[in-house]
């Protein structure tokens, strides 16, 4: 696109912007394929006019692959802006023009609005999250005790214990202090025994 019909663009309302998206995770095929398929997506949408594009290759670190895909993209309007930053999710965007932007009290507000409802779905989510998480805390805390009560069919010492539950020494510990405390378990000397 030469810089006359940018310029022709802009003037209809359009923002011109670059664009950075990121993905890692495994393997580096995956994720390569992944974002592309992501891109893809986004360019099916005629609002998104991209100009230059950038796909850089994956790079491990740590195990882990990652790459991201840097584009200049005309967008249609601001809301379609919105759009792909609330829903598109982004690492970074930077609005090369136009320089100002004259907006509207009521742009604003649904603005403002389309952020306070993006803000308020993620709060939900992390509520039901943190619900979630709760209850495999509880539910993974119970199985673990139920564990330590299974293996301990006759006295055993913790390591004999951490072997048969499957979980080192250090982590099964203040399961079984625990239920000491509850008096689920005796220790005597080195070994554990149920209880009478």
């Amino acid at each position: 696109m030469n810089d006359k019909e940018l310029k022709d663009f802009i003037s209809q309302g359009h923002i011109f912007c670059r664009v950075i998206f990121e993905m890692a995770g495994n393997p580096k095929d995956h994720v390569e394929k992944t974002l592309m398929s992501y891109i893809h997506t986004i360019k099916e949408d005629p609002d998104y006019i991209f100009t230059k594009e950038y796909m850089a290759p994956a790079e491990e670190t740590e195990g882990v692959w990652s790459t991201f895909y840097e584009a200049e993209i005309l967008i249609s309007s601001f809301d379609k802006l919105n759009i792909l930053c609330f829903n598109l999710g982004p690492a970074s965007i930077e609005i090369l023009q136009p320089e100002n932007f004259t907006i509207s009290d009521k742009k604003m507000g649904d603005w403002y609005n389309d952020l306070m409802s993006r803000l308020h779905e993620v709060g939900i989510s992390l509520k039901n999250l943190n619900g979630e998480n709760d209850l495999l805390k509880v539910n993974l805390n119970r199985a673990i005790r139920n564990c330590v009560v299974l293996a301990i069919t006759e006295p055993k010492t913790l390591e004999e214990v951490s072997e048969k539950v499957g979980i080192d020494t250090e982590h099964i510990q203040p399961f079984i202090d625990a239920m000491i405390r509850e008096k689920t378990l005796v220790k005597d000397g080195e070994k554990y025994r149920k209880s009478s």
